[in-house]
């Protein structure tokens, strides 16, 4: 196989382009990686109540299951916050 020709014009190019635009800054890096590492332990926390609240909900008790699925929605609101927060370009002062 051959590879594509990676020129100004062709599609390899554009590609490396758009990865070099998405990389963070120098010193954020560690920031992104922190904020994956928690959005994934959010992300275990909210399917395991969303596990238990069918169970619940299964076994009859479904008074609890909405208490549960407020909880599991303030968990997905956090983490849409997170990523606005991490979306922000810091501003510089003059």
């Amino acid at each position: 196989m051959t590879r594509p020709p990676t020129d100004e014009l062709g599609p390899a190019r554009g590609w490396a382009d758009a990865a070099e635009d998405r990389t963070p800054p120098p010193g954020r890096q560690a920031v992104v990686i922190a904020a994956l590492a928690v959005g994934v332990l959010l992300l275990g926390v909210q399917l395991w109540l969303l596990t238990v609240a069918l169970d619940l909900y299964l076994s009859g008790d479904g008074a609890d299951v909405w208490t549960i699925a407020l909880i599991s929605g303030v968990v997905f609101l956090g983490g849409l916050l997170a990523l606005r927060l991490l979306g922000r370009r810091p501003r510089i002062r003059r």
